[in-house]
């Protein structure tokens, strides 16, 4: 304040004016500060989460690659345990095999097991015969005792047209087949969540041609068990 008689400094008023803006320059240069530090600490983040990742795909290489006796141990332990499983269901199955009322296909990692429809259903039908139930329940006896991962049920017709009442053609036949394995299995305890159902109407034949022993054998169920 200028005292009486005295001439106002222009210089002090231009200071008290330019003051109370003093602050944002503090503030923009605390954000500044703040950002800088936020980028440098995602910048460390990251390198920390691409060193991880790159020490987590060393390890599974050095575990594929594992010639150590201990790997080899390993290794040959879940082989060893992957055979008994195997073994002890195609030990179940051969019985029907040799009474001809299921074929048997080892493929690597899997076992696929197919059955003649004519054994599980009246023709151009999808409801189980009562005498089906026997074979079935071997099926589901070995699947439930050996195996514990996915199982595909897929249903197969022949080449002959189908339109009826029920099924439209024969990729619903198929269809309703192969859903018909899949709920008897389920009915005998194997898991719902490791089956799945599949029809392929007549596009995968097990015999070429359209003569009365190429369409008997076509129309069949497979079961695919996989490891």
């Amino acid at each position: 304040m200028a005292l009486a008689g005295e001439k106002p400094n222009p210089k002090l008023d231009d200071d008290a004016e330019a003051r109370p803006e003093r602050w944002l320059l503090s503030y923009s240069d605390l954000v500044t500060t703040l950002m800088v530090l936020f980028l440098a600490l995602y910048a460390i983040q990251l390198a920390k989460y691409h060193e991880l990742e790159i020490k987590l795909l060393e390890s599974a290489r050095s575990v594929k690659n594992d010639r150590s006796p201990a790997g080899i141990a390993a290794h040959g332990a879940a082989n060893g345990q992957q055979e008994a499983v195997r073994a002890g269901l195609l030990s179940l199955l051969r019985a029907l095999r040799d009474r001809g009322q299921i074929n048997i296909d080892e493929e690597s990692g899997s076992v696929e097991i197919s059955i003649n429809a004519k054994i599980l259903f009246r023709a151009g039908d999808a409801h189980l015969l009562p005498d089906s139930t026997s074979v079935l329940d071997q099926v589901a006896a070995a699947l439930k005792g050996y195996s514990t991962r996915n199982i595909l049920v897929e249903g197969h017709t022949d080449s002959s047209p189908i339109s009826n009442a029920k099924y439209e053609s024969n990729w619903e036949l198929s269809s309703a087949r192969a859903g018909a394995v899949v709920r008897f299995l389920v009915d005998k305890g194997i898991e719902p969540q490791r089956l799945a159902a599949i029809g392929h109407s007549d596009n995968i034949p097990l015999l070429l041609g359209d003569d009365a022993a190429a369409r008997a054998a076509n129309r069949r169920v497979t079961i695919l068990v996989q490891y």
